[in-house]
């Protein structure tokens, strides 16, 4: 089959929802599928590319665009990227178009009927209803557009398609999964490279956070469970490594004040400069704990990738990450917004690191099975097999 993908993001920019669309897209490519993407170009990035066998196609959406005489500005922000898409979505191209927002499945609403292809939408948006109009919007997305399925990566999200009006029977479960040969420990050189990165001394104990800087992601709670971890454990560096994409200039900025009024400028980083795709393994292993504080996930793919790396876990037991702290025996959860509670799970970590360690070897071998991106990309054939079958007979 020829795919496309239409997201707003994609590696190297670093997310969640950019590593499921990658995993996924070269998934296909290996089971012998052509994938296309056509994403936002960056300063530095290539305008066509190939990254594991997908052709990336980058577009640049920024104000030059806007200023050309003959484009209406207001305009050409809503529909400035269907001229791009045109030009490289064709009907002879495409036998399956796939959407990974509500953005994406908009436009590729707008597209299907002139591609006589099949659309599929997968949304990654966690809090919809915090968004201006973010409830409606949402209604109007699931409700009301063409798309012939939804595939969702994790109960949650397929709860929130229902919840918001899709018909459950075009709603499709295939579970976030990841590649676990990519993931496990890494060897020496690669750990003392990334805690140099991570700014962290050989005898510091790491406590780990990895995630955009958004409130929900629950830094602020770390901060405060520092606090009191720094104070049983003087060696204990929390690290924040995250970015500002889809994301919190604002909310960052309350995270600094914290950590200043907080006089911890020597015990929680943030590190917020660009990762080299594919280097999260070695950050991972460079950690003592991995945390994962958040109000609210619709899965949780840091907590997945933090597991099948061999580290301890800590996550807060909400929809989206209890699948997968239930999933793994071995992880540890606690109440979200809860810095105590938090901070006595740290140290419990740090205080017996042979218990933690007995633990994290345990979960990482159910997340190889629970969360793998083979079960992924079968789970997307299957929806896109479906489909194609239906329009073959019809």
């Amino acid at each position: 089959m020829k795919i496309w993908f239409l997201t707003p993001t994609f590696p190297p920019v670093r997310g969640g929802s950019e590593t499921q669309a990658f995993t996924l897209a070269a998934g296909l490519v290996r089971e012998g599928h052509s994938v296309s993407v056509l994403t936002e170009r960056y300063p530095g990035s290539s305008a066509v590319e190939e990254l594991a066998g997908v052709r990336v196609h980058r577009s640049r959406t920024d104000p030059e665009r806007w200023r050309s005489p003959d484009r209406v500005p207001w305009e050409e922000r809503v529909f400035g990227l269907l001229r791009d898409a045109q030009d490289l979505i064709t009907p002879d191209r495409t036998d399956v178009l796939q959407t990974f927002c509500q953005v994406g499945a908009v436009l590729g609403a707008m597209m299907t009927s002139s591609l006589r292809c099949p659309l599929v939408v997968t949304m990654n948006e966690t809090t919809p209803h915090t968004d201006p109009f973010g409830s409606a919007r949402t209604r109007l997305v699931y409700g009301h557009l063409p798309y012939d399925a939804v595939v969702t990566g994790s109960a949650e999200y397929q709860r929130q398609a229902i919840e918001y009006g899709a018909d459950p029977a075009r709603v499709h479960l295939a579970r976030y999964g990841i590649d676990g040969d990519l993931y496990g420990p890494g060897d020496g050189s690669e750990v003392d490279e990334a805690r140099q990165w991570l700014r962290v001394a050989p005898g510091d104990q790491v406590v780990l956070l990895v995630g955009r800087f958004k409130e929900r992601k629950g830094q602020r709670e770390l901060v405060r469970a520092m606090t009191r971890v720094t104070r049983r454990h003087p060696r204990a560096r929390a690290v924040l490594v995250g970015s500002l994409n889809s994301a919190s200039v604002a909310y960052q900025r309350q995270v600094e004040q914290d950590i200043a009024d907080a006089d911890l400028s020597e015990r929680v980083l943030l590190r917020t400069s660009a990762l080299p795709f594919g280097s999260l393994r070695a950050i991972y292993t460079a950690a003592t704990v991995v945390v994962q504080p958040s109000h609210s996930e619709g899965l949780g793919l840091s907590a997945i990738e933090a597991i099948a790396a061999g580290r301890p876990l800590i996550a807060t037991a909400v929809p989206g990450l209890s699948e997968v702290l239930e999933s793994c025996p071995g992880t540890v959860s606690v109440p979200p917004k809860d810095p105590d509670a938090l901070a006595d799970a740290i140290c419990a970590v740090l205080d017996n690191p042979e218990k933690a360690e007995r633990g994290a070897r345990r979960a990482r071998a159910a997340v190889r099975r629970e969360f793998d991106a083979r079960d992924m990309v079968g789970g997307y054939l299957k929806v896109y097999e479906r489909l194609r079958a239906t329009e073959d007979v019809t």
